[in-house]
């Protein structure tokens, strides 16, 4: 088996016929097949127990340095396991900015909160995008979820979950051979809120809804009148209204589990004065579904003054709590609330008409005409469990 240099392949006769394969002893497995009118360099391994014989380049196109540390490079991948193919693809995708947008593309593009996605991967994790994704560190990782959890416990577990969904994907297309966000615990836990707002509270937060106007005062209120999570009111079409009712389709909401949601006399009157321009009914300037929910919700704070600090879904612990106190049967709130249930109760028609469901919500709209109106007492009777 003789060691290649450039004098002995130069020497090399080419064959009257066939083909004949030389090895050379310097690099094994590395070889150059010598035909009747090419010398061609080639590697030849084993990748996860099949062999592969590879083709580097012809001798007179490609030095055999360059040959060599070609074949070297292959010889090292496939030791791991990597094929040329998988390696072209990973450097081909190899940012994580990359990543992420295929990501988004792949898995993401019917996701709920792909919108949400979309702006945590263009605000909290820019500073990614340019770089190699096997470069970004577990430490660099957490370091990034410890800083967030500083100001923002919440917005940092979803973050982790986030980066945690991106970096399993990417490892499950082969484009990283391990995971950094692997087993990461979560920035802190999420205790479950118990804020429910008052009469007076709601009478405060009402008046601030006017005063923040269209979109988002009308957003807010029509949480609160229907008790629709802040997505799935946002994201409301014309086309979903009728005369039955809002008809929320599965692909929009939580449990992926569509149901007709009842409009009671205060939330047509709040449809009636939302402009119909086009196709969403809480719309942005060009028909677009409304971004800067932080900025509109600091507004909302210095609107409702000196009142206890509250969030958005706070309005569906709020709706869910005073249809109760009216007397409402614990499985009808459920219903309302879209919740998964267990048992026979799960199998109803979920966008056929319910009496129920409709005189529930008529009674919460007369309700909160009392407390807006500020003829409404704290009458909060407790109801026998069921």
């Amino acid at each position: 088996m003789p060691t290649f240099t450039d004098k002995m392949l130069k020497g090399l006769k080419p064959r009257a016929s066939g083909q004949v394969d030389v090895w050379d002893a310097v690099l094994p497995c590395f070889g150059v097949r010598v035909g009747r009118k090419t010398k061609t360099f080639f590697v030849g391994v084993r990748v996860n127990g099949h062999y592969r014989r590879i083709t580097l380049g012809r001798y007179d196109r490609l030095s055999l340095k360059d040959a060599r540390d070609k074949a070297r490079d292959i010889i090292n991948d496939a030791q791991s396991g990597i094929t040329p193919e998988l390696k072209k693809k990973r450097e081909a995708n190899g940012t994580f900015g990359a990543v992420a947008e295929a990501f988004m593309t792949d898995y993401a593009s019917e996701h709920r909160t792909r919108g949400e996605m979309q702006r945590m991967i263009n605000s909290y994790l820019k500073d990614w995008h340019s770089r190699p994704i096997t470069e970004i560190t577990r430490g660099e990782i957490k370091e990034l979820l410890r800083v967030k959890a500083r100001r923002a416990l919440i917005m940092a577990n979803r973050l982790r979950a986030l980066i945690s969904k991106i970096f399993n994907w990417a490892l499950k297309e082969e484009t990283i051979e391990s995971s950094p966000a692997m087993r990461i615990d979560r920035p802190g836990q999420e205790s479950e809120r118990e804020r429910s707002l008052s009469a007076d509270e709601i009478r405060t937060a009402w008046t601030a809804f006017d005063k923040l106007g269209y979109p988002f005062g009308t957003i807010y209120k029509m949480a609160l009148v229907t008790g629709q999570r802040r997505g799935e009111v946002a994201g409301m079409k014309w086309t979903e209204v009728s005369a039955e009712g809002w008809k929320l389709p599965g692909e929009r909401t939580k449990e992926a589990k569509g149901h007709l949601v009842p409009l009671s006399s205060l939330a047509r009157e709040i449809l009636d004065g939302a402009p119909q321009t086009g196709e969403l009914v809480f719309r942005s300037h060009r028909d677009a579904p409304v971004q800067n929910w932080s900025k509109a919700a600091k507004r909302l704070r210095k609107l409702c003054g000196s009142m206890e600090p509250w969030h958005l879904h706070d309005l569906r612990r709020t709706f869910a709590t005073h249809l109760r106190s009216l007397g409402v049967d614990r499985l009808v709130v459920s219903k309302l609330l879209n919740h998964a249930e267990a048992g026979i109760t799960k199998v109803y028609d979920r966008y056929s008409a319910d009496p129920e469901k409709s005189a529930a919500v008529e009674r919460w709209a007369n309700r909160l005409r009392e407390i807006i109106a500020g003829t409404s007492t704290e009458n909060v009777v407790q109801m026998r469990k069921r």
